[in-house]
């Protein structure tokens, strides 16, 4: 019973760290890329690296993703958004 509580525990820990910005696939839209685009994607994909980052280190330092829970933002959908429309 122990078992299953900790490996359930671990694995929602594990699934609630942010996707690193270069595993996010492109959601296709219509919409055409622009400068302010491309710069917003590299904002974002920075702040979304060093989350994903900061939520691993914090995974196997204390068990628990440090950098989402510490208002690390999950850009997730904006990401997959622009690299849709940027390419």
């Amino acid at each position: 019973m122990r078992t299953t509580l900790l490996i359930s525990a671990l694995a929602l820990t594990v699934a609630s760290c942010a996707t690193p910005p270069n595993r996010i696939k492109p959601i296709a839209n219509a919409a055409p890329c622009t400068s302010q685009d491309r710069v917003r994607l590299a904002e974002i994909s920075k702040v979304q690296a060093a989350t994903a980052t900061n939520d691993a280190v914090g995974v196997f330092l204390v068990g628990l993703p440090v950098g989402s829970m510490v208002g690390g933002a999950d850009h997730k959908q904006e990401i997959g958004l622009l690299k849709g429309r940027c390419g």
